[in-house]
């Protein structure tokens, strides 16, 4: 029907607006607060946001120097509180509009490259990395909706031989660069796609110098306002904080494995459709030669049996996905040998290797541009499987799906939403601990004489500082006799030897945790950074967040 993919296009922004309702109070969490800061800071001051200094590494710095970002999403913040305010509920339903754009772009992208742009749009929604991702008010999603969009207007205007989509695409790309300066890898993407689409050079590259002069003029000004551009600044930090953690090629990928997989977990479910005994014995194969590196690297340092096996089998299987992954790029490109299938596999191999290579830490989030890319490729490699081999070949050489064979690709949907669900929703447990903890501190020590110290940052930082106490600065400490510590175990620049006296042995809270856990370094889980682990997450038994109570001597 003619309004089809209108409807489609509508049903896909519901279930986006549906499946992110009940996570809209979610506690501000991980490097939530940066972005924030820096929006106040525009709300203030719009020509110079990082103007002001914040103790997020054990001592008060420059906030260029912390900040890693462009800061065109803190912009978006800061004009969004203009109107809804500072509320969680107001910043969560705000970042609504770019996990809207970024599904809504993977649809239209997808109905030209896979014919399953419904399809293409649920399951990339319900990849853990996008759900986690949507939940919070950093750079990410942003990143990846200009990214769709500027691919798919691209395309589109070499097609039609457009050039307002053009300039569109490279606008978008501009704009995608400043959100994240991962942003700027749609240039030398863009272009080999249309060196190959097009067989030759041609003027239409003009249009990809924007994003290029958008960000050289970003460097000049940066450079003169702060004296260092912070373009150059943020892709030589890496490098250092990589040759500083001294990290192992092998260990860092075989990490960046186990996170895409852990990811795009859903990946999983559609294995069945491929129906290749040589996928089946190479995937059980892999995985078995995997569990090894697992069990010695992390599994064998556990004290429970069960945590043994959840962190080794999990890690394994994750990682078996992961090279999955890359070999469906791989395989498509090969297979069909078109400027599409490049496209697609240039993406996510370049994903990848910005993530795991060029990153002193993996995080998740560096993995999240690759979704529309996987998910397209999964389409497109099942619908020219043997399960779908006797189907009638369509559009663009893809194999239109009969209407039975087509309901039946939807069911993975279901376990691939449950567990995407359920692992957000571990998530936001773990984010409401630090609003919960910052709370009960507020109400126990507010009104007692003396300064409330802390370590940590990240959302718990956010929420303390709310009142009177203040981060430990190692540098200046400032503290006296009678004042309280308070160390978050499970946070970031923390130790269980604080570096001031104390009396006595420390008091302990406690905060339970869900069955699922995105962070925690007793399991080597580090969703939001590989210093806690290789894994993105894990189903085990999770232990508390802990919380360290100490009086200055």
């Amino acid at each position: 029907m003619k309004n089809s993919p209108t409807r489609n296009a509508f049903f896909a922004t519901i279930a986006v607006i549906a499946a992110l309702a009940p996570f809209l109070n979610k506690a501000f969490h991980i490097d939530d607060p940066l972005f924030l800061w820096i929006a106040h800071q525009v709300s203030q001051h719009p020509a110079d946001p990082y103007g002001f200094s914040v103790n997020w590494y054990v001592s008060a710095k420059p906030m260029f120097s912390v900040m890693q970002n462009p800061a065109l999403n803190a912009y978006y913040i800061a004009l969004a509180a203009s109107f809804l305010g500072w509320s969680e509920l107001a910043m969560h339903g705000a970042f609504l509009l770019p996990a809207v754009a970024a599904v809504l772009g993977t649809f239209f992208l997808a109905q030209r490259l896979s014919g399953s742009p419904l399809l293409a749009a649920l399951l990339m929604l319900f990849t853990p990395v996008f759900l986690i991702s949507a939940t919070t008010v950093m750079c990410d999603v942003w990143l990846l909706a200009l990214w769709v969009w500027s691919v798919d207007c691209w395309l589109r205007g070499l097609e039609r031989h457009n050039y307002w989509l053009l300039l569109l695409a490279s606008l978008l790309a501009a704009a995608a660069a400043l959100t994240k300066y991962f942003g700027v890898s749609l240039v030398p993407l863009l272009a080999v796609y249309t060196l190959v689409q097009n067989r030759r050079l041609t003027s239409r590259l003009l249009f990809l110098l924007i994003p290029v002069a958008v960000i050289g003029i970003y460097e000049v000004m940066t450079k003169a306002k702060y004296g260092q551009g912070l373009f150059s600044n943020a892709m030589i930090y890496p490098w250092q904080a990589t040759a500083q953690a001294e990290k192992q090629l092998s260990g860092q990928f075989l990490t960046g494995l186990s996170f895409t997989g852990g990811c795009l977990f859903p990946a999983l479910f559609y294995a069945a459709f491929l129906k290749s005994r040589k996928v089946l014995i190479g995937g059980i194969a892999i995985f078995l030669a995997l569990l090894p590196s697992f069990y010695f690297g992390i599994g064998r340092g556990l004290t429970s049996r069960t945590d043994v096996l959840a962190v080794t089998a999990e890690g394994a299987l994750f990682a078996t996905i992961g090279i999955g992954i890359l070999a469906l790029a791989m395989a498509d490109v090969v297979q069909r040998k078109t400027a599409e299938s490049l496209l697609l596999s240039l993406w996510v191999f370049g994903t990848f290797f910005f993530a795991t290579m060029m990153n002193w830490s993996i995080t998740a989030r560096t993995l999240l541009p690759m979704a529309p890319a996987v998910v397209i490729l999964l389409i497109r490699r099942f619908k020219t499987s043997t399960v779908v081999a006797a189907a009638v070949t369509g559009g663009r050489g893809l194999p239109i799906l009969p209407p039975r064979t087509a309901a039946a690709t939807c069911w993975p949907l279901l376990p691939a939403a449950v567990v995407s669900l359920l692992i957000t929703t571990a998530d936001y447990k773990l984010a409401d601990t630090a609003r919960l903890a910052a709370t009960f501190f507020q109400n126990r020590f507010e009104s007692e004489p003396g300064t409330v110290w802390f370590e940590g940052h990240w959302g718990f930082q956010y929420y303390i500082e709310q009142w009177k106490a203040k981060p430990l600065d190692r540098a200046e400490r400032g503290t006296i006799s009678g004042d309280v510590l308070i160390v978050p175990l499970s946070n970031s620049n923390v130790s269980r030897t604080p570096p001031v006296p104390t009396t006595g042995p420390p008091e302990q809270v406690n905060y339970p945790q869900f069955l699922l856990a995105t962070m925690s370094p007793e399991l080597h889980t580090g969703f939001y950074s590989s210093r806690w682990g290789p894994l993105p997450w894990v189903f085990a038994r999770i232990p508390p967040e802990q919380y360290l109570i100490f009086r200055v001597k």
